[in-house]
């Protein structure tokens, strides 16, 4: 194919620009995961975690950042303002904890007072606590679980993509242990 050498030019250029836009987005991902604080890194190996798992459950914790927002607190906690958080499960471990506290039976997972969602089945996996009334983006597509054990007769409503409230639940205290979250992209708590 023939170009003039004007032409030549501007399509190297708009190729430079575009490879440099490219490598600067890569770059930032790469520096955002690697840029765990050294407490975080403290963090994972006072568990055990090996430098693996660590680097794997930092990828976790940036991918619910790009998602839901928050602020890291933890090696596996994301604050999502003074509303909730996420807990991540740590690697081997089938259920979600505040590092440090020990595992609790499936009967004291979620707090009172408060509407609690699992990634996965029957309480398992991470999970989004909710405490403040708000609507919580739900990034999962696969079935999982969730309890409302907010005030009695508190009802927390399931909505889709455009915020629209599809189903509710009958009133705190309620659950489901294999709840379908392909449809359900945010839980108005209250």
């Amino acid at each position: 194919m023939f170009m003039r050498n004007g032409a030549k030019r501007a399509a190297i250029a708009v190729f430079a620009v575009g490879f440099c836009v490219l490598a600067t987005g890569m770059g930032a991902a790469t520096a955002a995961s690697a840029a765990a604080p050294v407490e975080f890194t403290r963090q994972a190996k006072s568990l055990g975690l090996t430098t693996a798992e660590a680097h794997g459950l930092q990828q976790r914790v940036d991918v619910y950042l790009s998602q839901t927002g928050g602020t890291q607190v933890a090696v596996n906690k994301i604050r999502l303002g003074d509303s909730g958080e996420i807990l991540l499960s740590l690697p081997g471990q089938e259920t979600s904890r505040t590092v440090n506290a020990p595992n609790k039976p499936a009967s004291e997972l979620c707090p009172g007072n408060t509407m609690c969602a699992w990634k996965g089945t029957w309480y398992t996996g991470d999970r989004i606590n909710m405490w403040a009334c708000y609507n919580f983006r739900i990034p999962w597509l696969e079935n999982g679980s969730w309890i409302n054990n907010q005030s009695t007769g508190t009802v927390a409503n399931f909505l889709d993509d455009y915020g629209v409230s599809k189903w509710h639940d009958k009133g705190a205290f309620d659950q489901d242990p294999d709840a379908p979250w392909y449809w359900v992209h945010w839980v108005k708590n209250c």
